[in-house]
């Protein structure tokens, strides 16, 4: 008994250290969180008014373009089932008057049948057999028209409450439509709000030298961060994939977006080389995860805009850049076709374009050597 009670005390002591010691792992990647945060705070100020207004703008641009996209899902919807009812009012309408005419067919039958009471078809008739026939056919008769006549009313009854839909419909069309004048309107502003600010920025860094120092400090903090990620998840796991590993899908991970690569992976940029591909495609455009992952990051980023970072397992990593929108937060789980932005021109780029990377343990990987041929 002495021995049972000191084998469980010996357990209480175990289980005690080890959730202390999972405790204190978990200050420490907390703590790790924070100084991830506090790092990417320091990277991303900016030298200069104008670029600190520029993050401001295209986030705000990126978060009213996605409720215009929204709003329009939600216009066409309500369209869309305006335009069913329609249909069904339309459909009812007809099988009505085809009720309604059958029923004067029946009053005209009625009426040849010599305007008779039950009673006086029964009296003027000599053969019962022939009146009990008489007498069941009118019950069938009657009936029929009570039928038809309650079918009647209930398509009537479908008919206003189809109505009382399609009149809720519009006037929530009517607030839809007047919601989404008013952020086109923000929207408007924010484009020229940009255009300003690229205009000041592109003044402040004229200079050649001063352009490339600029992309080279950009690189580097972009790999800094990439660092820090792969520092603060190393100890998280990615859940597998149903498609295995994820070294083992090279050469059949999908493209996140479909159009023309004007920048191929190693090709030179201002006194630089592109770690990935830029692909030029329409503005709005959908962004799909290539493969099954883990977002780690979601947010504006010096030079890069809006940017989405896709954690697929310890040693690979995906970047999205310059997009519109974003459509994923961080620690959201996403399989490959999965929508995670849209596509855009943030970061102060000119043009609409998408800015693609892959990455083991920080180095970046030729995208055309991972991801599906094009076509």
């Amino acid at each position: 008994m002495r021995f049972f009670l000191f084998f469980l005390l010996l357990c209480s002591h175990a289980a005690g250290v080890a959730a202390a010691n999972n405790d204190k792992k978990l200050r420490h990647v907390q703590g790790e969180i924070k100084t991830l945060a506090d790092n990417l705070s320091q990277l991303n100020k900016q030298k200069g008014q104008a670029s600190i207004e520029l993050k401001h703008v295209e986030q705000q641009y990126g978060k009213i373009s996605r409720t215009v996209k929204a709003l329009d899902s939600q216009v066409r919807l309500k369209q869309r089932r305006i335009d069913e009812i329609q249909q069904e009012m339309q459909i009812q309408n007809g099988w009505l008057l085809t009720q309604q005419s059958q029923l004067a067919e029946q009053v005209k039958t009625a009426y040849a049948l010599g305007r008779q009471e039950q009673l006086k078809l029964i009296f003027n008739q000599q053969d019962v057999n022939r009146s009990s026939r008489i007498m069941t056919y009118y019950q069938y008769f009657n009936q029929a028209r009570i039928d038809k006549l309650q079918r009647i009313n209930t398509s009537l009854q479908l008919l206003t409450n189809l109505e009382e839909e399609k009149l809720g419909e519009k006037q929530e069309l009517t607030v839809l439509i007047a919601e989404n004048k008013l952020h086109q309107a923000q929207l408007a502003k924010s484009r020229v709000e940009r255009k300003q600010l690229l205009a000041k920025i592109k003044r402040d860094y004229k200079s050649k030298n001063t352009q490339l120092s600029r992309l080279k400090k950009n690189e580097k903090q972009l790999k800094r961060l990439i660092s820090s990620l792969q520092k603060v998840t190393r100890n998280e796991v990615v859940t597998k994939a149903a498609t295995g590993p994820f070294y083992k899908l090279k050469g059949k991970l999908l493209w996140p977006v479909k159009g023309k690569i004007t920048q191929s992976f190693g090709s030179k940029r201002s006194g630089g080389k592109w770690n990935g591909v830029l692909v030029q495609a329409r503005e709005g455009t959908k962004v799909k995860a290539i493969a099954h992952g883990k977002v780690v990051f979601s947010d504006w980023f010096k030079g890069y805009g809006l940017l989405v970072i896709v954690k697929h397992d310890k040693n690979y990593m995906s970047l999205y850049a310059f997009n519109q929108s974003l459509y994923k937060g961080v620690g959201d789980r996403v399989n490959a076709g999965d929508t995670i932005a849209t596509l855009g021109n943030s970061g102060g780029r000119d043009k609409a374009g998408l800015y693609f990377e892959i990455r083991k343990k920080n180095k970046p990987l030729n995208p055309k050597k991972w991801c599906k041929k094009r076509r």
